[in-house]
């Protein structure tokens, strides 16, 4: 024992006498291990930790998959027949996706997103609120009374934590509800939703082809998702038999809630994961090379301990306890550097990751750190031990009479670390232009609209539950239009139900193709004609009003838009994209077909199509157009409580949005407004992609740079070791130049090698990328070679220095010195 203490003291003796070797090897490490342990926090945090509630391996969520393999979310009376029929789900609830709606009642009018939850959902989950109760018996159904539970972080901010019940109601969405329950902080699905209100109080549509609801429920006892799904597609199978064509419904896919909330971000995260990774290698590689030469510079020393009878255990001792105490400093200041990171990373990240406050460095993530620090310290340890080891104690006395060299083989190991450094920072650049090159393409894309100059308007009315209020509605937006409209610089306003990249959920449905207008007199008749597929088609269902398509520049490609003869009382007209044109009608003209659509609003008064016109991107740029059917907002009062105006100017966005300020607050002061811009929109549809593109170039620039200066220290280090060499050259008559080209070309060779791995690397790594970019191959050789030139390049340049020096030997003084 106290020979293991006395040799730990002499380490850190040792230590303490080079602060620079010491201070720059725990950086190297900390920057690895602390960027490894962030992204592994992220992972743990998102993917790898359960959901927050009771048994949530058994939690699924349940979706129509149609004839041609596309899920879908549930319609009204095919989650009746599934829930009746299924006993492998013990609790089956419809959800609907969030939707921000304007509250008054709390402490100061706020947007909020509501969600409507079905009898079985809190169940589902098994989660109990912290305050109040949730939904009673008779609130959940048809008529009950109007009551909400809220989300914690909502009863925090917006009722000051008052304990329940409260003096006061919520209202929006024309309502008066009564807060009953506050729900724990870990409870978050549909993630973001700050308000559940009973679905029950929302009418059930009889139509099969109304897609609404997601559904999640609990496994029953004994049962493995396999089995639910056998059963599940057993039910959707006999209800084809049943009703035919009208379920839209060949299967039932069943997916662990897990995965159905971060499955699509998991390429992504393991991706930045295995990025860490490669850069905590690129930092190890520097330490070894560090080591290496300091064992190289020791060598007298250490020849002097093997010859006086000092055995292999004892230098691999002595390695390894120098090694575990860089690492374990270094891993210390990484979990530090974590810490940091988490934090910034939050700030960073654009809101669209799930489970984004469950991410922390925890003491998972600190066992991480500390087990990466003891797996580097052992190789690190091992490797300069092994190496110190195989030299003859008497060959390095007489050799360290001479140079400090390290011999051949730890040369040769030194130029072997500096090309694997290189490959692996070529794979981390690649990756990182692939991924700008990526975003270069989307930006190039034309989405179908404007998207400079225009201010965007998102206002939350009233339901339009009969007419009368449905008028009032639009009588609201005909003044806004008006008023906006006439402000200066404006030259175009429209409203919509649903805007380009705005995030909001919006409805796709089957209509049906008739044959005369009073084809469809109810909701019977529109399920018996669903069931013939000549009929049918389907499509995204929007309501417009006259101006939109004029306000974002969207092409009219043939027909009539809307116009001041398509009044609340004239016959129902509507406009399509030229995708759905396409699609449903390849060789005939969409114009004057009768269309009933009514299974997405409930109102059965068909529509003519008067209009096509272009397709647009309007979920995102990497996403295809979709058939698109618009309505007349003057006409589909039910669809249009919730709606936004787009105001075009050539006077800039900016100032478009502080300009209809006050006119909303003259015209609907009641009502909050979120004002934004189609630039910021844009921002923020690209922010994800921009988020990973600045991780993945963050370590590719640091790996870069880690790598190129152990480049230039390993060429340092060799023209230090050959000065006598190159003495001897220029007696006989070598110039600068020669010196100079020999060091480079050596240079160049080790870089060149580590170029060619490095593009096999990320040629064989493309599959990583394949789901994560854009209009790019993944082995786009225009990517291939600019990273490849950089990094030859950058590499020249950080062995010009020492090349130089190598040129500048004075061989009288280094001859003079020899002798």
């Amino acid at each position: 024992m106290d020979i293991h203490w006395g040799g730990l003291r002499q380490t850190l003796r040792a230590l303490r006498r080079s602060p620079g070797f010491t201070l720059g090897c725990i950086l190297l490490l900390a920057s690895g291990i602390g960027a490894s342990t962030a992204l592994f926090s992220v992972v743990e945090g998102v993917l790898l930790r359960p959901l927050p509630y009771p048994r949530p391996e058994r939690l699924v969520q349940l979706s129509q998959v149609a004839a041609d393999g596309h899920s879908m979310q549930f319609s009204d009376p095919n989650f009746e027949d599934v829930q009746a029929q299924s006993r492998t789900v013990a609790a089956l609830a419809q959800v609907s996706g969030t939707a921000s709606v304007a509250v008054t009642g709390a402490d100061e009018p706020a947007f909020a997103m509501m969600a409507l939850a079905s009898r079985d959902f809190f169940p589902a989950f098994d989660v109990q609120p912290v305050q109040g109760r949730l939904f009673a018996g008779d609130e959940q159904q048809a008529g009950g009374a109007p009551v909400v539970v809220v989300s914690q972080a909502f009863w925090k901010r917006y009722l000051g934590s008052r304990p329940l019940p409260l003096a006061r109601t919520l209202t929006f969405e024309g309502r008066a509800y009564t807060v009953v329950g506050v729900m724990p902080e870990s409870f978050d699905y549909p993630v973001g939703t700050q308000l559940w209100i009973p679905r029950e109080l929302e009418a059930r549509l009889p139509s099969r082809t109304a897609h609404n609801w997601r559904v999640v429920g609990r496994l029953a006892e004994g049962v493995d998702v396999a089995a639910a799904r056998a059963e599940l597609t057993g039910i959707a199978r006999a209800l084809a038999e049943l009703h035919g064509q009208d379920t839209r419904m060949r299967d039932i896919a069943v997916v662990p809630l897990r995965e159905s909330l971060v499955g699509q971000v998991r390429p992504t995260l393991y991706m930045l994961l295995g990025a860490a990774a490669f850069l905590l290698l690129v930092a190890g590689a520097n330490v070894t090379n560090l080591l290496l030469a300091r064992a190289a510079s020791r060598g007298r020393e250490l020849a002097v301990h093997v010859a006086l009878g000092a055995g292999p255990g004892a230098l691999v001792r002595r390695f390894l306890t120098e090694s575990l105490l860089l690492s374990l400093a270094g891993g210390a200041l990484g979990a530090v550097f974590a810490t940091w990171s988490v934090s910034a990373l939050l700030a960073l990240e654009p809101g669209h990751l799930p489970r984004v406050g469950e991410v922390e460095v925890n003491a998972t993530a600190l066992l991480f750190a500390l087990g990466l620090s003891l797996l580097l310290a052992m190789g690190l340890g091992l490797v300069t031990a092994l190496r110190a080891a195989r030299q003859s104690p008497w060959a390095a006395l007489v050799q360290a009479g001479r140079t400090q060299t390290g011999g051949g083989g730890a040369d040769r190991m030194r130029r072997a670390l500096v090309v694997g450094q290189l490959a692996l920072a070529l794979v981390l650049l690649v990756g990182a232009a692939l991924l700008g090159r990526s975003m270069m393409s989307l930006l190039s894309l034309n989405p179908g609209y404007r998207t400079e100059d225009v201010a965007v308007v998102g206002l939350v009315l009233p339901p339009a539950e009969d007419t009368a209020q449905g008028l009032r509605n639009v009588q609201l937006q005909e003044q806004l239009l008006t008023r906006l409209g006439a402000l200066p610089g404006v030259r175009a306003v429209g409203a919509v139900s649903v805007f380009p990249l705005e995030g909001s959920e919006g409805g796709d449905g089957t209509f049906l193709v008739l044959n005369r207008p009073d084809e469809v007199g109810s909701f019977d008749d529109f399920g018996r004609l669903a069931r013939e597929p000549e009929r049918t088609g389907s499509a995204e269902y929007r309501v417009a009003s006259e101006g939109y398509f004029h306000a974002l520049d969207i092409p009219r490609v043939r027909g009539r838009l809307f116009d001041e003869r398509d009044t609340f009382d004239a016959p129902h007209v509507a406009v399509i994209s030229e995708s759905l044109a396409k699609a449903r009608w390849p060789h005939e003209d969409p114009l004057g077909k009768l269309i009933q659509f009514g299974n997405m609003d409930g109102d059965l008064r068909p529509f003519t199509i008067v209009g096509v016109v272009a397709d647009v991107r309007e979920r995102g740029l990497d996403e295809e157009p979709r058939p698109m059917f618009y309505g007349c907002s003057r006409q589909r009062t039910r669809a249009f409580s919730r709606f936004h105006l787009a105001v075009y100017g050539p006077v800039g966005s900016t100032a478009l949005v502080a300009a209809a300020r006050p006119v909303l607050r003259e015209l609907a002061p009641e009502l909050p407004m979120r004002l934004s811009t189609m630039e910021s929109l844009l921002t923020g549809s690209l922010a994800s992609r921009r988020f990973s593109l600045l991780l993945l170039g963050a370590f590719g620039a640091v790996a870069l740079l880690l790598s190129v200066a152990g480049l230039a220290a390993v060429v340092s280090y060799a023209v230090a070791q050959r000065t006598r060499e190159f003495g001897i050259r220029f007696a006989l008559g070598a110039t600068a130049g020669d010196v100079l080209g020999l060091v480079l070309r050596q240079a160049v060779l080790l870089a060149g090698l580590g170029v060619v791995l490095g593009v096999v690397g990320a040629v064989g790594l493309s599959r990583v990328l394949a789901g994560l970019v854009y209009g790019v191959s993944t082995t786009d050789p225009l990517v291939l070679a600019a990273v490849a030139l950089l990094l030859l390049c950058v590499a020249l340049l950080a062995s010009w220095l020492p090349a130089r020096r190598a040129s500048r030997v004075d061989p009288m003084s280094v001859l003079r010195s020899e002798g």
